[in-house]
């Protein structure tokens, strides 16, 4: 349902400091892309697979949060389980798993447009997962598929709430910064989508 009332405008200083209000988080993204795939890496890694990602809304939910509970992920959370249903069954999203040995540890999802362009929506792994080359073997699947089809270019964004790591990681698997962005919005944990503790050692809750 479309909501007719416009959001909040917030002053938002070119330079210098902006005060949020309580309740709100804001981070620096930075959005990436490439227009042809890299050199093909020769990862073999007989331990991972990447299966078609559950449809049942609660599952998915449910390894959403594992993913993406350290860096406050919420997109997917704020939809309601009709919308979610919708949005994994949108023959444009190609949605995968990643499985290490039987067990979900990762999430790939891409989205192609109509215009020839494709979007890395999603990207991310179980914590316990981060390191020892399968963030590595993941990317080299994402840009496979995506490249499999004939796509122009293929963006990313990522933020100040992601893993340090995360620039450096995509412009190292071949994307390339193009536009920087403040990106300000409500605090998941006060919505209820997250535990009020959780990456609270990063970005502790303010109320006012």
């Amino acid at each position: 349902m479309h909501d007719p009332s416009p959001p909040a405008v917030l002053p938002c200083r070119i330079d210098g400091y902006t005060d949020l209000p309580p309740g709100k988080l804001a981070n620096l993204v930075t959005y990436l892309e490439m227009t042809r795939p890299p050199p093909p890496r020769a990862t073999v890694r007989p331990d991972l697979a990447l299966v078609e990602t559950t449809r049942d809304v609660e599952a998915y939910r449910a390894l959403y949060r594992r993913i993406g509970a350290r860096w406050l992920w919420m997109g997917r959370l704020a939809l309601s389980d009709a919308a979610l249903a919708r949005t994994l069954a949108d023959p444009r999203l190609v949605s995968r798993t990643l499985l290490r040995e039987g067990d979900a540890i990762g999430l790939m999802e891409l989205i192609f447009a109509e215009d020839g362009e494709a979007e890395l929506a999603y990207f991310g792994l179980v914590p316990e997962a981060i390191g020892g080359g399968i963030g590595r073997w993941l990317m080299d699947a994402a840009l496979a598929r995506a490249f499999a089809r004939p796509i122009t270019r293929l963006t990313v964004h990522t933020c100040t709430f992601d893993h340090p790591d995360a620039v450096a990681f995509y412009v190292r698997s071949g994307f390339r910064p193009y536009k920087r962005a403040i990106e300000i919005h409500d605090d998941p944990r006060l919505a209820g989508f997250y535990p009020r503790e959780t990456a609270a050692e990063r970005w502790p809750v303010v109320e006012g």
